[in-house]
């Protein structure tokens, strides 16, 4: 046949693989027919009516349920059909900024930073507090909305009313464990009875302060704070005069302090004295805690990624946006409720994993190194240092 060995191997090797293998079959995408279009563009339109929040996983899910779409549809298939429908993820337009860093505050995180480490080294339990807020009419930032209806119809988006409506202040401690228990506290911003009322502020961070954290952390702790202005209130030793302060207190302030005052001084040179003069700054809240025996860490502004906190409160605002429907008192209560237990252990240490990594992180990009010990070096005598060299001298010959 004028073929060789090798041309008739290959044959036989392409006849055995190619009746084995089966042609790979085409996949036939989900065609959707104006009934099931219909039909869905109807189940979002309940959805905004009913006020729900609504992602593609739970719509695929819940159209699979219906009987609308097949059980083998893709999550991708049905974003692509939506999309083609008018609907659209849509976000707000947010204010951006950049960061610029100061001296004084990479000090401050290094300062912050080496304490923490201090801190969990000796044992301590650290703690996060903070403050936050929660509204009746909290909602996404982004929400599907049907593109093909008026912004005014009903079957636009889901209908939030406008405005904020009512404030509710939410302050608590939490460690890797959850929240500490007896610390979480949550009461109307705008209410006039109780003893917790108005807005968050420095008498109302003390009262709580004293009245359910303090009390309820078995052991010394550290406790990690941002520098919100009712977390930042002087002692009356440690203030400086302002450019507001009159000239008799100015210098009131300077004799207190056996600061010498030149001779005719004016106003600005006094001011000038007194802020070269500064103490060094003492905090109320601080003062309280370490009478209660425990320590204080506080970050430097604009690091909310180190307070493991701010995670925490980042998950109950989720829930709580998704779930609310009636938008009332009562509603956000319940919901606030719900997200309390949703935000157990595995969230609360999840959160502080997230604040270590950033930690961590800092670390590296700070280039801060570990504090060094003396080291001690023992110097010999004039004779020994000779024989020494003598030593040296002798087997370096050799």
């Amino acid at each position: 046949m004028g073929m060789t060995v090798r041309g008739v191997r290959q044959m036989v090797h392409r006849a055995n693989t190619s009746s084995l293998s089966t042609p790979a079959t085409p996949i036939t995408p989900t065609v959707f027919d104006n009934f099931a279009v219909g039909a869905i563009r109807r189940h979002i339109h309940r959805r905004f009516a009913d006020k729900q929040h609504l992602t593609l996983s739970v719509l695929s899910m819940e159209l699979k349920a219906e009987g609308v779409i097949p059980e083998h549809t893709s999550e991708t298939a049905v974003w692509r059909l939506i999309h083609t429908m008018g609907f659209k993820y849509k976000v707000s337009q947010r204010k951006m900024y950049v960061r610029r860093e100061s001296p004084d505050v990479v000090c401050r995180r290094i300062g912050a930073l080496r304490a923490l480490q201090h801190y969990r080294e000796e044992g301590m339990m650290v703690v996060y507090v903070d403050e936050t807020w929660f509204t009746t009419r909290m909602g996404h930032s982004r929400e599907w909305v049907d593109t093909t209806q008026a912004v005014t119809s009903a079957t636009h988006s889901r209908q939030v009313p406008p405005g904020e409506g009512e404030r509710f202040v939410v302050v608590a401690g939490g460690t890797a464990g959850g929240f500490v228990e007896g610390s979480y506290l949550c009461y109307p911003a705008k209410s006039s009875q109780g003893d917790y009322h108005g807005e968050m502020n420095g008498d109302l961070f003390q009262r709580w302060l004293t009245t359910h954290l303090l009390p309820s952390l078995p052991e010394p702790s550290v406790l990690v704070l941002d520098n919100a202005p009712y977390h930042s209130q002087l002692t009356e030793e440690s203030r400086c005069p302002t450019t507001a302060t009159k000239k008799a207190d100015l210098i009131s302030w300077l004799e207190h302090r056996s600061i010498s005052i030149p001779p005719a001084a004016a106003r600005h040179q006094l001011l000038l004295l007194c802020r070269q003069n500064r103490p060094e700054p003492q905090y109320k809240i601080d003062n309280t805690i370490h009478e209660w025996g425990h320590q204080v860490v506080r970050l430097p502004p604009g690091h909310p990624e180190l307070n493991a906190i701010e995670q925490v409160w980042g998950c109950m605002k989720s829930h709580v946006r998704s779930s609310l429907r009636r938008f009332t008192r009562a509603d956000l209560q319940a919901r606030l409720e719900e997200a309390k237990q949703l935000a157990n252990k595995d969230v609360w240490l999840a959160a502080v994993r997230h604040s270590q990594n950033y930690e961590k992180g800092y670390w590296r990009s700070d280039n801060i190194h570990e504090p060094v010990g003396p080291v001690i070096i023992n110097v010999a005598s004039d004779d020994e240092s000779e024989e020494d060299d003598d030593v040296f001298l002798d087997s370096d010959c050799d």
